[in-house]
C-alpha cells in the first residue's frame, strides 16, 4: 500500500505535468516607450510635477493599446513604461510588423510629444514560441511565461527607437508567409543574450 509521502510526490508530479501540458504558440509583442529615465531624472532635478512624466507615460500606454487591439492583440500587461501583449498563430505575422509601424508614426502628429525632450519615440520586439500560463490569480486571462517572452524582453533591450527587433523563429514564419520583404529595410545582426547564449536576431529600421 502507497506511503502518504509517495502519494504527496505523485500528486506533486501530476500538478507539474497538468502546469506543461496547459501550452499554447503565440507571438509576443513587446513596445517599449523611449527615454523615460531621463524624463524623470530631468522632472527631479528642475521641480517637475511628477504628473508631467506620469501623463506622458499614460498616453503612449493608452494609445499603443488601443492600436494593438485594432490589430487583433491581446493586451497583456504593462512593466513601466512597456506594453507586453499577444497575438494568436492566426494572426499574420507581417501585421504585427504593420501594428508597431503605425504606434511608431500615430505619435509624430501629436505637438506635446513629438519634439523636443518630451518626444515620444519607442522601440519594439517581436518573438514567437510556445508560451506556458503563468496566471497566479483565479480568471480566464492568460499571462504567458517561456523562453519566446524572455527572449523578446531580452531583445528589447537591444533596440535603438523606432526599431523592431524579432527573432529567428519570428523571421522564417514572417518569410512563409510574406513575400514583399524586400520593402522593409531588415538587417540580421548577432549578439550574446543573457540566458540565451549567441542569438542571430533581425532589425527593421524606420
Amino acid at each position: 500500500m502507497p506511503t502518504k509521502r509517495l502519494i504527496d510526490r505523485v500528486e506533486t508530479l501530476s500538478e507539474s505535468l497538468e502546469i506543461f501540458s496547459d501550452s499554447i504558440d503565440l507571438y509576443i509583442f513587446m513596445i517599449d516607450l523611449c527615454g523615460s529615465t531621463a524624463i524623470k531624472q530631468f522632472c527631479l532635478e528642475n521641480q517637475i510635477p511628477d504628473s508631467v512624466w506620469i501623463t506622458r507615460q499614460q498616453i503612449f500606454l493608452a494609445r499603443s493599446a488601443n492600436i494593438v487591439e485594432a490589430y487583433g492583440g491581446n493586451i497583456i500587461k504593462t512593466i513601466g513604461d512597456e506594453l507586453m501583449s499577444s497575438f494568436s498563430v492566426g494572426v499574420e505575422p507581417e501585421k504585427i510588423i504593420k501594428c508597431s509601424i503605425e504606434i511608431f508614426q500615430t505619435f509624430q502628429g501629436l505637438k506635446t510629444y513629438n519634439r523636443g525632450r518630451f518626444v515620444i519615440r519607442s522601440k519594439a520586439s517581436i518573438d514567437f514560441g510556445t508560451c506556458y500560463n503563468g496566471q497566479l490569480l483565479d480568471n480566464d486571462k492568460i499571462d504567458p511565461i517561456g523562453s519566446c517572452v524572455d527572449r523578446c524582453s531580452r531583445l528589447n533591450e537591444l533596440a535603438q527607437p523606432n526599431e523592431i527587433i524579432f527573432s529567428e523563429d519570428f523571421k522564417d514564419i514572417l518569410i512563409q508567409h510574406s513575400a514583399k520583404l524586400s520593402r522593409y529595410n531588415i538587417e540580421e545582426k548577432v549578439d550574446t543574450l543573457q540566458g540565451f547564449g549567441i542569438v542571430n536576431y533581425y532589425c527593421l529600421q524606420l
